[in-house]
């Protein structure tokens, strides 16, 4: 396979990866919230979390997410895994937070590419109606500075879409939920959720996440996102004295093929499948956070790729 296609390729599976990571459960126990264990189900557990949540104020959270690229053609396959593993800080109740990623881009030897595994490190803050981004793509004279989107009209709209706790939230809304167990998870009893997503809701949630409008642009007409999601499994873990969620952990499987895409005739057809598996640990609700801006980043540029943003156009998220 070409190396520009290749580099293409790559340039689709980063949008695609920002989308948008026992027991027994005890008889007769009851929790915090005064609610017994034993008459708890799955519509009173839903409900009882999306209450509970209304009460976050500040939190954070770790990423870690690992995915599995093969693409192939008629003549040729590449392989790739990307790796990217980040941290956010996130004071929701004035919609501040902070977000720092690092990914890196392995791909075997007999690949058209650079020799080494690409890597790329990502800092981003979203305050006082701007986001705030530095970005090293790792590619000699790339200068790595900070670049400011403003979002006088949009921010509410770019907030939602960053803010991973209000995803959590809506993908709770549209699912079905099953206790399945409990758990602890770093020192708390959880119980432990199987979430099934409607998958027309997911796919209108899928399109308001950041970076999805710009895989849109490269499908053909009215194409159905959620068909590129061949399989998929979600799992929760609710903390039982706070119902607050302290982790997340989704299995996916998306086929792309070329069929797809709005490509030129004259390019050739492909197939594109992407593994991919993602953890989210969620800690230190409503604790004091620190959010202040970096001092080289106040006299940050304006991105030259981005002039100008289209209101509640969603931002993208490694």
């Amino acid at each position: 396979m070409k190396s520009k296609n290749i580099a293409g390729l790559i340039a689709i599976t980063a949008i695609v990866v920002v989308i948008m990571l026992s027991g027994c459960v005890d008889e007769e126990q009851t929790n915090t919230a005064g609610i017994k264990e034993e008459l708890l189900n799955s519509a009173e557990i839903k409900d009882m979390i999306l209450a509970s949540v209304e009460k976050i104020d500040t939190y954070k959270f770790d990423m870690d997410l690992t995915q599995e690229t093969l693409i192939s053609n008629e003549t040729d396959e590449t392989e790739m895994t990307t790796v990217s593993t980040g941290k956010a800080v996130v004071d929701a109740t004035n919609k501040i937070m902070s977000l720092e990623v690092t990914s890196s881009i392995e791909t075997p030897d007999k690949a058209e590419m650079p020799e080494g595994p690409m890597e790329m490190t990502m800092e981003m803050y979203l305050v006082d109606n701007a986001m705030y981004m530095k970005m090293d793509m790792g590619i000699p004279g790339m200068p790595v500075q900070w670049r400011k989107i403003d979002m006088q009209e949009g921010y509410e709209d770019s907030w939602d879409s960053q803010n991973q706790m209000e995803q959590q939230i809506e993908l709770l809304r549209i699912s079905e939920v099953d206790i399945l167990k409990a758990e602890t998870v770093n020192g708390v009893d959880c119980y432990v959720l199987k979430i099934t997503p409607d998958m027309d809701k997911y796919s209108e949630l899928l399109m308001k996440q950041g970076g999805m409008s710009g895989l849109m642009q490269d499908m053909q007409e009215d194409f159905d996102v959620g068909k590129l999601i061949k399989d998929m499994s979600i799992t929760q873990w609710i903390a039982k004295d706070t119902l607050f969620p302290m982790k997340t952990e989704m299995q996916m499987k998306m086929v792309i093929s070329s069929e797809d895409l709005n490509l030129p005739d004259t390019e050739e057809t492909f197939t594109m499948t992407l593994d991919q598996s993602t953890t989210l640990d969620f800690y230190d609700y409503n604790k004091p956070v620190n959010l202040e801006l970096p001092e080289d980043a106040k006299n940050a540029g304006a991105f030259p790729m981005l002039p100008v943003m289209t209101e509640g156009e969603p931002l993208a998220t490694p």
